[in-house]
């Protein structure tokens, strides 16, 4: 875990509100939302796979996605992956810690917004530590709220 900014003593966990605390201060590391810093440039057609909303269209540098701004998760074409990864990771080099993965690979099973298909769930191959779906037929990955920052922060 990290130590508080303000006063240096070992943050804990408040897994309930996505957050870090400070005992000793009370300080909170937050860990603002990355929609926070996509530009978002419309609407699409598309509706998200887990709470059925329109999807808006955003980029994250000059790299397009999909964004959910209800539930704040992500459709990114394959293409595009590595590199929103890679511009994530620029904006989360020096920003807390990660919270801990809740998900397992089977626990859920997603329609993929843009064909109706099964998605498949599994352990995403890279750093991070998450669980992400993919429609290998559309070729678009689905990202779920805190997964990108998730995958940005992981060594």
């Amino acid at each position: 875990m990290a130590n508080c900014v303000n006063c240096g003593a070992p943050m804990q966990l408040d897994k309930p509100a996505g957050t870090l605390l400070c005992p000793h201060c009370g300080s909170i590391d937050a860990q603002p939302s990355l929609v926070d810093i996509l530009d978002i440039t419309g609407t699409s057609e598309t509706k998200c796979p887990t709470c059925a909303t329109t999807l808006a269209t955003a980029r994250l540098g000059s790299y397009p996605l999909q964004v959910c701004q209800r539930c704040e998760g992500m459709l990114i074409e394959m293409p595009f992956f590595v590199s929103v990864v890679d511009a994530a990771r620029l904006r989360e080099h020096l920003r807390g810690v990660v919270l801990p993965r809740e998900q397992n690979p089977g626990h859920r099973s997603l329609a993929c917004p843009q064909c109706g298909g099964a998605m498949l769930n599994h352990m995403y191959g890279g750093a991070g530590n998450v669980v992400i779906d993919t429609c290998e037929t559309c070729q678009v990955n689905w990202l779920d709220s805190g997964e990108l920052r998730r995958i940005a922060r992981a060594r």
